[in-house]
């Protein structure tokens, strides 16, 4: 649907920020010439043949054969309706059966696939009546897909219509000619016909069933088609290259619009020459050049009448009209070597959709009657800006004009342009030049461009080779705006005329009667608006500013494109000769001066100086930022001072240091300038003998200030009459947050060996200074103190993690188990006491547990031991433990034998070692306390045995241990209760642990406990505890028993202090954060340290390898942040 805004968005097209020239090649444009360029090859028969250009590899398609069917049977009513158009169709579709086009599909072929059937159906070319042409509709969707969606277009490689019609007007002899088919001269690779396979009755019999076609050739319906033609005829051409004349390959190159080709020369003998190589150009590829039509008799008698269009021959026909052919749809008169205009007025109802339809009937590419046209326009764009319906009626006021222009636009039959830009008479040219016009108006703007030429004997000739007239935007625009836009298009239609014409040694002229716009292209200093800038950003980069000159309005001839004439007037007008002076021998000079942009422009962009002057305020205060600490701060002052005293005179220069009094005086000086800086309002009033502001936000209102002797502000208070020294009772006030103030603060804090916050406080004022917001500075500076950090600071913590998957998961028993060593246990074995250990193993969901015994803490140990846990519980699949030597040691062996198993095996049977980082017992605590429950349950078994202790006694007593463990009760949920069900123990799962680890299908209710069927009763038991274990047990581990606030996340390049339990804090080691390991909730629990190292050589490198521990942050002091 076509809306208003539509229609005038394409008459405002030029007041788009865009380079309408400018043409770019996609990706898949590149990707069509290439599958052409590899694809492309001349056949056994002398055709060319093309692959289908698909956008990817050759697409699956579904079979729409059901679809193409149903239009099949559509198609069949319509034929049996119409006997017309069943006679046209049959004939067309056995015509193209015959030669070849299309071709049966074999029987042992129509199974083979991708396939894809395409529907079709007939139009007739309303200036071709009773020709039919079918159009095979490759658009046509099934399941969300089509033919075209798969197909690439390629590039527009057809020429432009208005540089072909062009080419057409240079000669004195015209030539046309049409390619025969041209779109069934090139065949498709035999691989992608089954892509074009169609429905239809062999031998038209529609009371037979329909058989399977496909086409051989490119279809009319296909989007690559059109490229496909293209491509294969400019490439026919290259490959004529060398055999035929250049102007032969010229013509087929550049002289054809899609099938029609259009040619002129100047003699009778190149044309003949040029039908003749054409012919056979084409022929090389199996191309007929037909329908030759010519306004020379002697060219047209020497090409066969077969190849001629109907009547070519008969020029001299005294009956009836002359002879008219259409040229790319122009009406030319072929004796009279002109073009006319035949206009058909239909019988169109006055509404917007009547009037775009008249309006946009008359075909007139290169702008011969724009002026008419443009009355027309302006009628259409009125009714757009009323918004009137498309079918409402005219308007009142519009009608009057609108029959106005309907009744003349009959007389455009009278309007008749010469075909040749210069008559048959006109020899010898010497000169060619091309003038634009350009012209704006409140109703609209235009453009019309003559060729000039000249003969060496003086002789001028001028006439109208196009022109554009557009209406005026409907946004209000200034005169001077229009005016450029018009410009700019005489220069974008200079740039296509030079560019076609293809004269040697053409001259440019531009010409407007807008003194404005020649100041905008001539201006070289003055900086414009966007629009106006774009604008003559453009002209400038076509033409040179010499190029531009002045007309008056009364000779502009494009003042009738942008205001519109009769036909009457057009005829009568300077319009299709041009201006007079255009006919003179010389051209007028240009004695108009151009002179500068007026300053009052609006298009003038306004530039805005501004001028700052800054004074920089030196402040003594600012320098002592540079200051780290108080007394290098006091003692710099000081000799300052006894400087500037030298140099006055008042002393002799020394380079001694400063004494106690110089430095006294210099704190009194530095006090005094950060109270002048900071509290130089309330110094003003006391000077003046006024109070300090009582304001709740003024903190010196409550001290009492006053100003003493050395003008120094202090503290009044109450202690006026105490026994102190003056300076304690009236201390000298500084600022919170100053950075003397955080000097002071810690010279006093390291001068108290960092103390706490009081000591710290109580040495500052009984030294004669009192900071507001003493104590909150005072802790901040101690919080960031390293040297107390590295004194008393915590450990990191950081909030508890979420508990794993593992310990959630309803798992058989030991499926995912932590472990650890215990003991010692001295046994006998005869006279021999040798030691034995206990290897725990605690089931992280169940929290069953396992107990072995160990001989010792050797890897081989261990192996025998898990190897223990495994034939009685079943596999293991992840084992956490701590990072103990034996444990290491069998990670390390493990993964050594599991490279030379297979590894699906390995995934099924292998186990997977999960090792906390050391010095974390917290991490495991799943396990460590198991071991103290153990060592309770193991200390009373073995008060009265302890002495007769052997190993077999002593793994008995392990597995007593581990049978008491595993009844405990795993909550307090029903202990108190006598009629509740059984505490949940870990021993109601493991005694009834089976191979099977999924359960089998079925449901298990409690009346299967009392059948005879063991394994649903076994089954019934396992379910029972998986669920109170999800009700009773996993709710209660909701809470964290601590740790539960987030902290900052320690950082990679951080410094801490790692914590040595073997050593006392003031030889803990400093180390760097070089790594961070995030779980995964973000938080960092677990670091990677690189441990410092005092021992450095000369050139301050270590001379001791690097050492890199892993810790979690519970063993580190954080004293320096990265950030």
């Amino acid at each position: 649907m076509i809306t208003p805004a539509e229609i005038l968005k394409v008459f405002e097209s030029d007041f788009v920020e865009r380079d309408n020239e400018e043409v770019s090649t996609s990706q898949e444009d590149l990707r069509f010439l290439a599958k052409l360029n590899e694809g492309i090859k001349q056949v056994q028969d002398g055709h060319y043949e093309m692959p289908l250009p698909f956008k990817g590899e050759r697409p699956d398609l579904p079979n729409n054969k059901a679809c193409a069917e149903h239009r099949l049977k559509s198609l069949e009513k319509r034929l049996k309706r119409d006997e017309q158009y069943q006679k046209d169709y049959m004939a067309f579709m056995k015509d193209i059966i015959a030669r070849g086009d299309a071709e049966r599909v074999p029987e042992m072929e129509l199974s083979s696939q991708p396939a894809w059937y395409i529907p079709h159906h007939g139009v007739y070319n309303p200036q071709k009546p009773g020709k039919i042409r079918i159009v095979f509709d490759c658009s046509a969707r099934f399941q969300n897909t089509s033919l075209n969606e798969h197909l690439l277009t390629g590039p527009d490689l057809t020429n432009t219509l208005v540089g072909v019609l062009c080419h057409f007007r240079k000669g004195q002899v015209a030539i046309m000619c049409d390619v025969e088919r041209m779109f069934h001269q090139f065949h498709v690779a035999p691989k992608d016909r089954d892509y074009l396979r169609f429905l239809w009755w062999e031998d038209g019999n529609m009371e037979a069933s329909p058989s399977v076609f496909r086409m051989k050739v490119h279809l009319f319906g296909a989007a690559s088609s059109p490229g496909c033609a293209n491509f294969g005829l400019k490439y026919l051409a290259v490959q004529g290259q060398g055999k035929f004349n250049q102007a032969t390959v010229k013509f087929i190159q550049r002289n054809f619009y899609v099938d029609d080709g259009l040619a002129s020369v100047d003699t009778e003998a190149e044309a003949i020459q040029l039908v003749k190589e054409a012919r056979g150009l084409c022929n090389t590829g199996k191309l007929r050049l037909h329908k030759f039509i010519t306004n020379s008799k002697t060219v047209i008698a020497t090409i066969p009448k077969e190849e001629c269009t109907e009547g070519a021959t008969d020029f001299d026909l005294t009956l009836g009209e002359p002879k008219v052919e259409r040229a790319l749809g122009i009406q030319w008169c072929v004796a009279s070597d002109k073009f006319h205009f035949r206009v058909l007025v239909k019988e169109n109802p006055f509404t917007r959709r009547g009037v775009l339809s008249t309006v946009a009937s008359i075909f007139d590419p290169l702008g011969f009657v724009a002026p008419f046209i443009l009355v027309g326009k302006r009628t259409l764009q009125k009714m757009c800006q009323d918004k009137l319906g498309w079918d409402e009626p005219l308007p009142d006021d519009l009608k009057p004009h609108w029959e106005a222009w309907l009744q003349d636009l009959h007389n455009l039959s009278l309007v008749k342009i010469p075909r040749c830009y210069v008559p048959s008479t006109f020899k010898d040219v010497q000169q060619y030049e091309l003038h634009h016009f350009s012209d704006a108006s409140v109703s609209g703007y235009g453009v019309c461009s003559y060729l000039r030429a000249v003969t060496k004997s003086g002789e001028v000739y001028c006439t109208l080779v196009m022109s554009k007239a557009r209406v005026a935007p409907t946004k209000v625009t200034t005169i001077p705006r229009l005016e450029l836009s018009a410009a700019v298009v005489a220069t974008r239609t200079g740039d296509l005329l030079k560019r076609e014409l293809e004269l040697d040694g053409i001259r440019e002229y531009y010409w407007t009667d807008s003194k404005v716009v020649l100041g905008y292209i001539n201006n070289d200093a003055r900086r414009f608006h966007v629009f106006v800038a774009n604008r003559v950003q453009q002209i400038r980069t076509s033409t040179e500013t010499s190029q531009w000159r002045y007309v008056a309005s009364e000779q502009n001839p494009a003042d009738h494109a942008s205001r519109g004439l009769t036909v009457k007037e057009l005829m009568g007008s300077n319009w299709f000769t041009g201006p007079s002076f255009l006919w003179q021998r010389e051209l007028p000079k240009d004695d108009i001066k151009v002179g500068e942009v007026n300053d009052g422009d609006p298009e003038l962009k306004r530039a805005q100086v501004l001028m700052t002057k800054a004074r920089e305020e030196w402040c003594l205060s600012d320098r002592l930022q540079r200051f780290s600490d108080w007394k290098r701060a006091v003692k710099a002052i000081a000799r300052l001072k006894r400087c500037a005293r030298s140099a006055k005179g008042l002393v002799e220069r020394s380079n001694n240091s400063t004494t106690l009094e110089e430095r006294k005086d210099a704190e009194q000086f530095i006090i005094h300038i950060v109270q002048e800086e900071v509290f130089s309002d309330e110094i003003k009033h006391l000077r003046q003998g006024k109070e300090v502001n009582s304001s709740l936000f003024n903190k010196l209102y409550k001290l009492s200030p006053f100003i003493d002797d050395h003008d120094v502000l202090r503290v009044g208070g109450r202690l006026t009459q105490a026994e102190l020294h003056s300076h304690v009772k009236h201390p000298a006030i500084l600022p919170k947050g100053h950075h003397i103030s955080r000097l002071l603060i810690k010279h006093f804090h390291e001068k108290v060996q960092h103390q706490g916050r009081g000591m710290t406080i109580n040495e500052i004022r009984s030294n004669g200074i009192w900071i507001l917001g003493c104590s909150s500075e005072v802790s901040s500076l101690i919080y960031r103190c390293i040297k107390c950090r590295k004194l008393r600071k915590c450990n990191q913590e950081q909030r508890m993690a979420d508990l794993p998957p593992e310990r959630m998961e309803a798992t058989p028993p030991f499926t995912y188990s932590g472990m650890d060593c215990f003991g010692p246990f001295y046994v006998k074995e005869g006279r021999k006491e040798l030691k034995r250990y206990g290897l725990l193993f605690t089931c992280m969901c169940s929290r069953a547990v396992h107990l072995e015994v160990l001989d010792d803490l050797s890897t081989d140990a261990f192996l025998n031991a898990l190897r223990c846990l495994i034939a009685i519980r079943g596999n293991v699949s992840q084992l956490y433990s701590d990072q103990g030597t034996n444990f290491v040691g069998a990670k390390g062996e493990f993964l050594k034998l599991m490279k030379g198993m297979d590894q699906e095996r390995v995934k099924e049977l292998g186990c997977t070692f999960i090792m906390n980082p050391p010095a974390s017992s917290h991490m495991g605590g799943v396990w460590e306390r198991q071991i103290r429950t153990v060592r309770s349950v193991l200390t009373s078994i073995l008060d009265k045995s302890a002495a007769r202790l052997d190993s077999s006694s002593l793994r008995t007593f392990m597995y007593e241990v581990m049978a008491i463990v595993n009844s405990r009760p795993l909550t307090s949920e029903h202990l108190n209760d006598p009629v509740g069900p059984e505490p949940l123990t870990p021993n109601h799962i493991l005694t009834m642990k089976s191979t099977i680890i999924a359960p089998p299908p079925g449901e298990f209710v409690r009346e299967d406990l009392y059948l005879q069927k063991r394994w649903k009763r076994v089954q019934f038991l396992a379910n029972e505890f998986w669920t109170r274990w999800r009700k009773e047990y996993l709710l209660n581990l909701q809470q964290r028993s601590k740790w539960n606030k987030s902290r900052r996340n320690t950082k990679i390049n951080d410094i801490v202090l790692l914590q040595d339990d073997l050593a006392s804090r003031n030889q803990w080691k400093l180390a760097k954060v070089v790594e961070v390991f995030p779980g995964s909730d973000g938080m960092v629990r677990r670091l990677k340290l690189l441990v410092s190292d005092a021992t450095l050589d000369s050139k301050g490198a270590r001379t001791n390898k690097s050492v890199y521990l892993e810790r979690p942050i519970h063993k580190t002091v954080l004293l320096l942040e990265a950030d």
